[in-house]
C-alpha cells in the first residue's frame, strides 16, 4: 500500500512540474512578444522623430 502511494505521489509530482514548465513557457513567450513589440516601436518612434527633425530645418 505505501509503495502504491509514493508511486503515486511521484506521478502527481511529475505532472504539476510539466504544468508548471508549460505555464513558465507560456509567460516567457509573452514576455518576449513584448520585447519584441516594444523594440518594433522604438523604430517607429525614432523614425518618425528622425521625420519630424527634418521638416523643422
Amino acid at each position: 500500500m505505501r509503495n502504491i502511494l509514493c508511486n503515486m505521489g511521484t506521478v502527481i509530482l511529475v505532472i504539476l512540474k510539466w504544468i508548471l514548465m508549460i505555464i513558465l513557457g507560456a509567460v516567457k513567450l509573452v514576455l518576449e512578444a513584448a520585447k519584441i513589440v516594444l523594440l518594433l516601436f522604438v523604430v517607429v518612434a525614432r523614425l518618425f522623430l528622425a521625420i519630424v527633425r527634418m521638416g523643422t530645418f
